[in-house]
């Protein structure tokens, strides 16, 4: 017997916290149309087509999940990518759904920019702390130099005899 099978009961496991999804803003006004050709003898007739096709949906940088709750109709029968679709979906879905996931890009960001902040901080007092070290060395090595000049230049030179 297994340690979660107790007396023909499967224990059930704990979800664990889910962080919360990113608010997704729908887009204003009502979905588009999508719109498709088909060949009637010698020309082609546009016509409103039952919905956007899943490569129509991916070149508008859409999923089809998120695409089904802003009430955009799907065909997933149809194969056909047409650019004017596309265009149709970016204008009237793209905006809302760059601006929901930048918000959220944006604020990690923001985050990450004071993260660096503090730490470069951190690092300018490091390295001031650093440089006061270094101009005390500097200072004591320059006396020590003026020092052992002063005490060349003191002594006096002996003078050679006449002969």
């Amino acid at each position: 017997m297994s340690s979660k099978q107790k007396k023909g009961k499967v224990e059930k496991k704990e979800d664990a916290p889910k962080a919360p999804k990113a608010k997704v803003v729908r887009p204003s006004g009502a979905a588009p149309e999508a719109k498709v050709t088909s060949r009637h003898g010698v020309g082609e007739i546009s016509r409103l087509g039952r919905g956007f096709s899943m490569g129509e949906l991916a070149g508008a940088s859409l999923s089809p999940r998120l695409a089904s709750d802003w009430g955009v109709r799907l065909d997933v029968r149809r194969r056909s990518v047409i650019q004017g679709n596309v265009d149709a979906l970016r204008g009237w879905g793209g905006h809302a759904n760059r601006t929901a996931r930048a918000e959220g890009r944006v604020k990690e960001l923001e985050e990450d920019l004071e993260k660096v902040g503090r730490e470069m901080k951190k690092e300018a007092v490091k390295v001031e702390k650093e440089v006061v070290k270094v101009e005390k060395e500097v200072k004591g090595e320059a006396a020590k130099a003026e020092k052992a000049v002063k005490r060349r230049s003191a002594k006096p030179k002996a003078k050679k005899s006449e002969s």
